[in-house]
């Protein structure tokens, strides 16, 4: 910050009267409110504050500086009017200040400019570089120094090391002569057989011969070494000829207890080598008879006599442990060396027997049996020994000339041996299965409550326990391959019981039986909801037994095990069935609606109650649904049934109206009366008798959107058809559509002649050409005007009904009374066209076929307007052409 100009004022000279006081510094003190900063400073110099003094030529706001305001520092100085003669001393007062000030300042000055002098720079640089000289000067001496100690302790770290090598030497050589002491305590020990203290000697030589391995160079150690090598295999061969001479008979072994024990301690400190010898020899000796007894081509070693084999080696464990177990030590755990050695014995005589003559069908009893009693014994010595049976095989101290290399590690328990000749177990269980097919397909379905309380077929429970039961017994046996097997096999079987025994009980449709016979056939009804009930059972329990042999089977194999395509075929057999349903249901109600095609509708005079057809028609729905509702597991089959029966009953209705025309204004009336009874009883199918439960929204929506169709048809067959104009205007108001066809089988329905049907279709057309709004289809555009007596669900070549119905004769004769049922009735999308073809429109239409689509329903419409200029030109000649 740039400091305020000095105030410039005339010299002091000595004995000259001081100059009057500048005009600015006495404007200054004038003001109230502002001052100049050197104005401020003079003033404060009672409080000890110092400072230069000078102007700025300009008023700054001070009223946020240190100190008061010039007016109070004034009243302070002249607090009244009897102070006004020392105002001259008090000016005199503050030039001297400034004075002082200014002195002060040009000392600074000249001071500053001494300390920017160039030469003291340079002495500075040099004063540096002479410090930089003496820091160097220190280091070069202390390195000296280093030098200087390090030649001084070089004598004493000599002195250091040949006292350590000394030391050591004085150590190898107590060592040493420990090392031949001991040695000879060994060879006096060893030949006199003291195996106790020859033990505790052996054990010293070998930590003391341990210290002296670097020294093998020099002779008199390696002498040494050699000779505790050579009293090593003395005592080796010594120990072993012990325990032979003392296993040779037992009066040879009576008294030497202890002194055998003495020898497995002199074993012990001989090493492993040696110990694996002893057991070795100790389990042959043992497993001797065995082998000459249980050979493979010999009748006691065959698998028939696999029992005799677990018997003889308990027999064989209980003597090792009653008479010689006291002999080694415990931690040598010699009892499970010897059921180690024995396990691999036996694995090795089973392979040759399985391999000459491999188990047959007829055999499988003996298979499972003669494994059974290999894993039951392994248990019994899993729990002796507290360890797995492949540890214990693992202990084996049989020296196997047939084993590879390296392959110790790989011994695996004797039942694994029998695991590549399941494979007859598991033809045993197609077999079984196969004969139990036989009475499944046999026998006929029994639906009385004493034969059949359960919901689901016998059969189906049944199959399942014998796969529970034989997939527990498989995995005992092995959780590899063989189970593998096994589930492909349960796989083959469910698709047989999907396919023969659901869906061959299901109805067949029988040629004999006619239409209209007035009366359900509950024995079908009940079975084929039996069916569904047993394939829904199936569906389910399926997925448990993927989930329980994923569990059991062995973690490489189980991404192998699924029943995706058993669970997709019992879905379908539930929709086998449901179609079964429907299509007994369509037999039965054939009669009413036969009736109702007979009624004189044109003749009709007028309207009465329900008619008869309609109460025996929801007699006859209701009889079926109850049959179905009391006989179904699952509920929501029984949500899905009646979406259905919707949709076949209103296509059924609407089919028969078309078969009914022409159709009168009362004729139409009663049938609107008899639809609204009809929606009553399609209302309330969903809920049992007594149930006073609401009916659910969505099937409530879904019966109410199909029946207002049909309403919407009969009231426009209601419509006069005088006047025209009047008539035109509410069919327009009714069904918004331009359609030419649409019209014309409204027309057809009404019964109206040829010649009439000109001059209304002639306005129709004039109205709609002008009118706005209008679409190109209606609820009428699907209308089948020549129903054919097929069924509307299309009977099957088997058995098992197709789960999708495909043909022209199926629900959608109106096919916009099958949509929208949350699965209720199969959907057939009927072309939209004037003309009414009743050929199929194919539902995945592309870009390209909507494009056609709209050019052709263009094309008609032009056409149209053509046929009316012809009509309106022409003539009434040119109409009727």
């Amino acid at each position: 910050m740039t400091a305020p100009p000095i105030l410039s004022l005339p010299d002091q000279q000595s004995n000259s009267p001081l100059p009057s006081l500048p005009k600015e510094l006495l404007l200054t003190l004038h003001q109230s409110l502002t001052r100049d900063a050197l104005d401020d400073f003079v003033l404060n110099q009672q409080s000890g504050a110092g400072g230069g003094g000078g102007h700025n030529g300009s008023n700054e706001t001070g009223g946020n500086t240190s100190g008061g305001g010039v007016e109070d520092i004034l009243n302070q100085l002249i607090p009244n009017e009897s102070s006004l003669p020392q105002t001259p001393l008090l000016s005199l007062f503050l030039r001297t200040k400034i004075q002082d000030l200014r002195h002060q300042i040009q000392v600074l000055q000249s001071q500053l400019s001494i300390s920017n002098d160039p030469s003291k720079l340079g002495e500075l640089q040099e004063l540096i570089g002479d410090l930089l000289s003496q820091i160097t000067s220190i280091r070069d001496a202390a390195t000296e120094s280093e030098v200087v100690v390090r030649d001084i302790t070089r004598d004493i770290q000599s002195l250091d090391q040949a006292k350590k090598n000394l030391i050591a030497s004085m150590n190898a050589l107590k060592r040493f002569q420990m090392l031949v002491n001991a040695f000879d305590l060994l060879t006096r020990l060893a030949k006199s057989r003291q195996y106790s203290q020859t033990a505790s000697a052996l054990l010293a030589v070998k930590q003391l011969s341990q210290f002296f391995v670097t020294f093998s160079s020099v002779d008199r150690v390696a002498a040494v070494s050699r000779g505790v090598k050579d009293v090593q295999g003395v005592l080796r061969v010594q120990v072993m000829r012990e325990f032979e001479g003392a296993f040779a008979n037992e009066a040879a072994r009576a008294g030497k207890t202890q002194q055998l024990q003495d020898a497995c301690l002199v074993i012990d400190a001989l090493g492993a080598e040696a110990k694996s010898s002893l057991l070795s020899w100790y389990t042959s000796l043992l497993l001797r008879d065995y082998r000459r007894i249980f050979l493979p081509t010999s009748e006691a070693g065959q698998l028939d006599n696999i029992s005799r084999r677990f018997a003889w080696f308990r027999r064989v464990l209980k003597q090792h442990e009653e008479e010689n177990g006291s002999i080694f030590p415990k931690e040598w755990c010699v009892g499970g060396v010897l059921a180690g050695g024995w396990g691999e014995v036996t694995g090795d005589d089973l392979k040759i027997v399985l391999a000459k003559s491999p188990p047959t069908s007829s055999q499988v009893t003996m298979l499972l049996e003669a494994i059974e009693e290999t894993r039951e014994f392994e248990r019994e010595l899993e729990r002796a020994y507290s360890m797995p049976f492949e540890q214990i095989t693992s202990l084996s101290a049989i020296v196997n000339p047939n084993r590879k290399p390296g392959a110790s590690g790989q011994r695996k328990s004797i039942s694994e041996v029998f695991e590549p000749y399941l494979g007859v177990y598991v033809d045993a269980q197609d077999k079984a299965l196969s004969d139990l097919f036989s009475t499944f397909l046999s026998s006929r379905i029994s639906l009385s409550p004493s034969d059949n309380p359960s919901s689901v077929l016998p059969s189906s429970t049944e199959l399942f326990y014998f796969y529970r039961e034989t997939l527990e017994k498989c995995a005992k046996l092995s959780t590899k391959s063989p189970l593998l097997e096994l589930s492909k096999v349960y796989g083959r079987w469910l698709k047989v019981y999907g396919e023969d025994v659901l869906g061959g009980s299901l109805v067949r449709y029988d040629t004999g039986r006619r239409s209209g016979e007035g009366r359900p056939n509950i024995q079908e009804l009940q079975t084929a909801c039996l069916v569904l009930n047993t394939a829904e059972y199936c569906h389910e329990t399926a997925a448990q037994l993927e989930e329980r042999l994923q569990e059991k089977i062995h973690p490489s194999l189980k991404a192998n095990v699924s029943f995706t395509s058993s669970q997709e075929l019992f879905t379908n057999v539930v929709s086998s069935s449901l179609l079964s349903l429907l299509h007994e249901l369509e037999l039965t109600i054939d009669g009413p609606f036969s009736q109702m095609i007979k009624s004189p509708w044109k003749e009709m005079e007028f309207v009465s109650s329900e008619s008869v057809y309609v109460a025996e028609l929801t007699r006859l729905v209701g009889l079926v649904v109850g049959v179905v509702r009391d006989n179904l597991e699952q509920k929501k089959y029984v949500r899905s049934v009646c979406d259905k029966v919707v949709g076949l009953v209103l296509a059924k209705f609407t089919q028969s109206i078309v078969r009914c025309r022409p159709i009168a204004k009362i004729g139409a009336e009663q049938i609107l009366l008899d639809l609204q009874y009809l929606k009553n009883c399609l209302l309330n199918l969903p809920l049992a008798p007594g149930d006073s439960g609401p009916v659910p929204m969505t099937y409530s929506r879904y019966v109410s959107k199909s029946v207002l169709k049909l309403d919407t048809l009969l009231k426009v067959i209601m419509i006069p058809e005088e006047p025209a104009e009047e008539f035109i205007k509410h069919y327009l108001l009714l069904i918004p559509c331009q359609s030419f066809t649409d019209f014309q089988k409204v027309l057809d329905l009404k019964g109206v002649r040829r010649a009439e049907q000109n001059n209304l279709l002639d306005l129709f057309l004039t109205r709609t050409s002008v009118a706005t709004g209008l679409s190109d289809t209606s609820v009428i555009t699907g209308l089948d005007m020549d129903p054919g007596p097929q069924s509307l669900i299309s009977p099957p070549s088997s058995g098992m009904p197709s789960p999708q119905v495909g043909s022209a004769g199926n629900l959608g004769i109106f096919n916009s009374l099958s949509g929208g049922g949350g699965g209720g009735g199969v959907q057939m999308v009927q072309s939209g066209s004037r003309e009414g073809s009743r050929v199929p429109t194919p539902l995945g239409l592309g870009r390209d076929g909507e494009r056609g689509k709209e050019a052709l329903q263009e094309f008609r419409r032009f056409g149209q307007r053509i046929g009316m200029a012809s009509r309106l030109f022409g003539g009434q000649g040119a109409g009727s052409g």
